[in-house]
């Protein structure tokens, strides 16, 4: 990244926000080549990387340098633990590692997996690519020996079709006393990744339920001004109903109605 901007007369990197993961329903391709499946995280999208000698953290739309980006509580908490771990400093320039921090959002996770780091993946600048998770992992484990990161197990690797990434979407967590959140499907060769929400499975009016409250909190995070208008304004006066029915469409709910999502997103916009 050779661009940057100018803070305090010094040059910052440019920021390189994680890409957004379209739903398996849009991406179904994926499944013609040899992947890898993640247990997906619950937790916050963030970033590490150093640059011109300094450690940058970031939440997955800025540089956490100014107060008026630390928006959520986790912010702080990933932030302290980022500029607490020495052993990231050691990381190269061209790499920006992304990760969830696994706070609060709308899971559960066991005492030992919670206000943790999951490794997501390692973005190589030189390469312009991601990196395959266990040469990632290898990276930060073996050669750097970095500390107090966590790293996710895969589920499956190869050729895999739609139902066994089903069965895997609805599988127990390794890491919440609940059920996964669902699952994400991997093709580094071809750099394609998807996703797939255990709720997009189950196809039930509590599932449809779980999965409105989940997509208005992934929204909340995506666009800052979702969080603001819910907490002055009525859903429907900002088209809530209307981005969550996109959102929903994208992940393959095509069972419900515009009405009906209007009216379940309603009831669950007053409760978060």
């Amino acid at each position: 990244g050779g661009k940057g901007f100018y803070i305090d007369g010094r040059v910052d990197p440019e920021f390189i926000k994680y890409p957004e993961i379209p739903h398996l329903a849009e991406a179904l391709d994926i499944l013609d080549g040899k992947v890898q499946v993640f247990e997906k995280i619950d937790g916050g999208n963030c970033q590490v990387r150093m640059s011109n000698g300094r450690l940058f953290c970031g939440s997955r739309a800025n540089f956490l340098k100014r107060k008026e980006f630390f928006r959520f509580d986790w912010f702080k908490d990933f932030n302290r633990w980022a500029m607490s771990n020495p052993s990231l400093r050691s990381l190269s320039e061209n790499l920006i590692v992304y990760g969830e921090f696994a706070a609060y959002h709308t899971l559960t996770y066991l005492p030992e997996f919670t206000n943790r780091f999951f490794l997501i993946d390692i973005y190589d600048l030189n390469s312009e690519r991601f990196l395959p998770y266990g040469k990632s992992r290898g990276i930060l484990e073996d050669k750097l020996h970095t500390e107090d990161i966590l790293f996710l197990d895969s589920l499956a690797k190869g050729r895999v079709n739609l139902d066994s990434v089903n069965a895997l979407a609805m599988g127990p967590s390794q890491y919440s006393p609940y059920e996964r959140e669902g699952v994400v499907i991997k093709d580094y060769r071809r750099q394609k990744f998807a996703k797939l929400w255990r709720t997009s499975v189950i196809k039930t009016r509590g599932g449809l339920l779980e999965e409105i409250r989940k997509t208005i909190k992934s929204l909340k995070t995506k666009y800052p001004s979702v969080q603001s208008f819910l907490e002055t304004t009525p859903a429907d006066a900002i088209g809530l109903p209307d981005l969550v029915y996109e959102e929903l469409l994208r992940s393959g709910r095509l069972d419900v109605s515009l009405a009906e999502i209007s009216d379940a997103a309603r009831k669950v916009a007053n409760k978060i």
